[in-house]
């Protein structure tokens, strides 16, 4: 009986097998592809293929005007973001995350010692480099790396922006921190902006948001006053709570690792995107960031003009209510050039006296603060020639 029965299980589960329907797994299971994100230049191009490579696979971009595709090849055209959609016969999908930008990475003194000819070589176009940190110490405080690092990313064409770490509590450190920040750029030219660095966690946990937002649009209002332009960087989840009407004029840093794309929603200028990224001419981990624009560089900013000399340094300090005379000597242009300051409740010109081919420009501290001098020729955009710090 025992035989009878199962010989029996074995002729019905032999008919269910055969009864049921065969699918090959390129038709059952998911559409997987060789990259879910990929980073182009404008102008570079990457192919795009189904994992299994027995599947073929049709592309489609959702905004060409950003990523073009021809068969299985993805051209960056403009800077942004947009996705590939690859659908195979069957019917199957997936879609990968395209970022046409400028590709970067942001160094500090935690990196060590960085051979920056190998970072060029290896294709980065830009580097965010730490300033320092806080503004108690400023002999502690300035990351011991800066100098090196601009130089080095500097002398090898990579374009160079700042960041500041802050620990600030309140409107009035903020500022401190930049000028801090200031004093330790002594007037280098940048092509990238300042951040603003609010990320440390006890700040979110101690203050509202208002309040940070206070001291991030106090931060930057010091950097621009003095001709830099300024931004803000924090993780995601902190700049989505930081995306106030005060602080839309400044560009934004978002951090968001180990995703296709960044989840903050507002408008964002450079998506780090990894914490974890090794490369040749840096020891151990960098971080790594995509740039979705380019910053030209405006004329005020320019370290190289010649047109006038001074007889004053990149930058100085001054006690609120003194006043400090500069000497501005034209170097070849016949056209009388006028004279201004950034803000003028920080400094404002008190005077302007020609005298023996030279200009003499008297500047008054009215307030406490940092903001520049600038000359402009007839014509031309001005050019800073100074940054003050007034106490």
């Amino acid at each position: 009986m025992r035989k009878k029965l199962l010989s029996l299980i074995l002729v019905f589960a032999m008919a269910f097998t055969v009864a049921l329907p065969t699918y090959a797994d390129t038709a059952t299971g998911s559409l997987a592809l060789t990259s879910t994100t990929i980073g182009l230049k404008p102008g570079e191009s990457a192919g795009l293929f189904a994992e299994d490579n027995s599947v073929a696979v049709t592309l489609t971009s959702a905004n060409p005007a950003i990523a073009s595709v021809s068969d299985n090849m993805i051209t960056g055209v403009s800077f942004g973001r947009t996705t590939v959609t690859a659908t195979a016969a069957d019917g199957r999908t997936a879609t990968c995350d395209i970022h046409v930008a400028y590709k970067g990475v942001d160094v500090s003194s935690h990196n060590g010692k960085i051979a920056w000819t190998d970072l060029k070589n290896n294709g980065v176009d830009f580097a965010i480099i730490r300033t320092g940190y806080g503004d108690e110490l400023p002999a502690v405080q300035t990351d011991s790396q800066f100098v090196a690092n601009y130089n080095g990313a500097v002398a090898n064409g990579i374009k160079v922006g700042v960041y500041h770490y802050s620990y600030a509590t309140s409107v009035a450190q903020a500022i401190r921190e930049a000028q801090f920040c200031l004093s330790i750029l002594n007037n280098r030219h940048l092509d990238y902006p300042v951040f603003y660095d609010v990320e440390d966690k006890s700040i979110f946990s101690k203050l509202t948001t208002a309040q940070i937002s206070a001291m991030a649009a106090a931060f930057c209002r010091t950097i621009t006053n003095a001709g830099y332009r300024a931004g803000i960087y924090s993780g995601a989840r902190y700049l989505t709570n930081l995306n106030t009407p005060e602080l839309s004029a400044y560009d934004k840093w978002v951090a968001h690792y180990d995703v296709d794309s960044a989840s903050y929603t507002g408008p964002y200028s450079i998506w780090q995107f990894s914490s974890k990224g090794g490369i040749a001419g840096a020891n151990g981990n960098l971080d790594f960031d995509y740039c979705y624009q380019t910053y030209p560089l405006p004329a005020q900013q320019s370290a190289s003009d010649s047109s006038m000399t001074s007889d004053t340094g990149a930058t100085l300090s001054m006690k609120k209510g003194k006043s400090y005379t500069f000497k501005f000597t034209p170097s070849s242009t016949s056209s009388t050039p006028s004279f201004s300051t950034g803000n003028s409740k920080v400094l404002k010109v008190s005077s302007v006296t020609k005298w023996k081919g030279s200009y003499l420009v008297k500047v008054t501290a009215t307030g406490k603060g940092c903001t520049s001098v600038y000359s402009t020729f007839k014509g031309q955009q001005a050019v800073r020639r100074c940054v003050v710090t007034v106490s």
